[in-house]
């Protein structure tokens, strides 16, 4: 009887032993990382908020995406949210990206001090690690050319309990995003412009394709040189023009003075 019951207890004490052992790894499985920041649980609601502040100038407009692994997260529709911005076209169908624009010349977004650029809310569905990025293809002021002082940061946010802030974003760089969808706004890795304390060694986000950044700031106004040659060509052609005119125009009145010389032969 005393040997049977240090057997039973020898087996409860296994179970117990493997149960335990067992239980870090379903734990595991029902978290997930985001960023390598955020460690959410498997059925969380979570808030991702791309903040915008260090503005020099009033935003007029912004192209701009959110990425997100649809493997891992479960956008929530309608749950985009924008502060300062009215009338944004985006569009909610997509998985794994949430494209959105906007723009408006005559009433800017002032982003001098720190605001809610966009939100949206995502369902966590799978445990492991994934990352919500973002890519910026244009974002201007007055003078039509890309923001060139900024600061971009982002906050996580479960059960309104604020767990990651104030974090430089993650830029998508994905190959074929950055040779699509580059514009006139150079992407950092620190989400600052060049108003950045490492303005001379922070990396821009940019196809290998891509020749110079400072290209894009050279494509917006053409050059004195180029405008000269535009109006040299349009009056080469002014005179081309003039010359074909005259031409034609002698060569009626040639005509004209003949059949008039025929008819006073004919008449005398």
């Amino acid at each position: 009887m005393k040997k049977q019951l240090i057997r039973i207890c020898i087996v409860l004490f296994s179970i117990t032993i493997a149960l335990f052992s067992t239980m870090p790894a379903y734990a595991a499985e029902d978290v997930l990382t985001i960023n390598s920041d955020a460690k959410v649980n498997v059925g969380d609601t979570i808030k991702f908020s791309l903040n915008l502040s260090d503005c020099t100038e009033e935003i007029i407009g912004f192209e701009m995406r959110i990425f997100y692994d649809s493997n891992y997260l479960q956008f929530n529709k309608d749950s985009l949210t924008y502060d300062k911005f009215q009338g944004v076209i985006y569009n909610q169908n997509l998985q794994n990206v949430i494209p959105m624009s906007w723009t408006n010349i005559s009433n800017g977004a002032d982003f001098s001090k720190k605001g809610l650029l966009v939100s949206a809310e995502f369902k966590v569905i799978k445990g492991g690690e994934t990352e919500i990025s973002e890519f910026i293809t244009d974002m201007y002021g007055d003078d039509m050319t890309y923001l060139k002082s900024y600061k971009l940061t982002y906050d996580i946010t479960v059960n309104d309990e604020v767990i990651v802030s104030d974090k430089p974003p993650v830029v998508n760089d994905d190959e074929e995003t950055l040779k699509q969808k580059q514009g006139g706004f150079i992407n950092y890795d620190d989400g600052m412009g060049d108003n950045s304390p490492d303005k001379n060694s922070h990396r821009a986000i940019i196809s290998t394709e891509v020749v110079d950044v400072t290209r894009y700031e050279q494509a917006d106004s053409p050059s004195s040189g180029s405008t000269l040659t535009i109006f040299v060509i349009i009056g080469i052609v002014v005179v081309v023009l003039a010359v074909i005119a005259v031409v034609i125009v002698k060569k009626r009145d040639d005509s004209k003075n003949i059949i008039k010389t025929d008819n006073d032969e004919t008449e005398i």
